[in-house]
């Protein structure tokens, strides 16, 4: 993949970081709220562990955002449109964080919706700050990305109540989520194809396949197991959704 150039290097690397900050968060909140849910659930020791993780991960990752606000508030005039992502990645973390701070260790169910939706969304808006320093990024009509933003926020929407709200698995929501899946993986296959690059096809494509896998297994296994693989790749699909449309037309 082409380097971005020597003056964006740092930012990449500092839009890399909150990705993988955020996207640890997210992945330990999901297995809090397995454990805690788990018959019997998790033990008192491995809950403070992974509690100790989610808030060094949420802390470094303040710590990101705002020196990476700072750089690119400095650098506005060069990269109007990074500094526009760095800010609403700056507005996410904010409301994250007072979100957390008030539903604190047992949060009611629409606390756990927004924070899961939140944390997918700024998983997002870091993939993109990443992929958009970096040449030769894809481009994409405002409302090709549009249409795809909405149809990937109604996924995740979908995966939460499912996932959150007892009962929804006997609702529409689950045959909507499945077949709505199942489009957004022949997207994402679709788009990598046309990537260009050996290994951003092959990044593309196994993502579009992990993420239909790891749905089915979850609804046919009952398994802490299953279900963390299918939390863990549809925050894989979002953030290569997002890495591979950084730019619009």
């Amino acid at each position: 993949m082409p380097q971005p150039q020597p003056e964006a290097r740092s930012l990449a690397i500092l839009a890399a970081a909150g990705l993988g900050l955020v996207l640890l968060v997210v992945l330990v909140s999901v297995a809090i709220r397995l454990g805690q849910a788990a018959t019997p659930p998790l033990g008192s020791g491995a809950m403070l562990a992974l509690r100790v993780v989610h808030r060094t991960a949420a802390s470094l990752e303040v710590l990101v955002i705002l020196r990476l606000a700072w750089l690119a508030w400095h650098g506005r005039r060069e990269r109007p449109a990074f500094a526009r992502g760095v800010a609403l990645a700056l507005a996410i973390t904010l409301a994250l964080s007072v979100l957390g701070i008030a539903a604190g260790q047992s949060p009611p169910p629409l606390a756990v919706l927004g924070n899961l939706m939140g944390g997918l969304a700024l998983a997002a808006t870091f993939a993109w700050l990443a992929g958009s320093l970096y040449p030769g990024a894809a481009v994409a009509s405002a409302r090709l990305v549009a249409l795809a933003t909405a149809l990937i926020a109604v996924q995740c929407l979908l995966g939460a109540r499912l996932a959150i709200f007892p009962g929804a698995a006997s609702s529409p929501a689950l045959p909507a989520h499945a077949e709505l899946g199942l489009v957004l993986a022949a997207a994402l296959a679709w788009l990598a194809l046309r990537g260009g690059r050996p290994a951003r096809r092959a990044a593309g494509l196994g993502v579009a396949l992990i993420v239909p896998l790891a749905g089915f297994n979850a609804l046919q296994f009952d398994s802490l197991a299953a279900a963390f693989a299918h939390a863990a790749a549809a925050a894989l699909f979002v953030i290569a959704a997002a890495w591979m449309r950084p730019q619009f037309a």
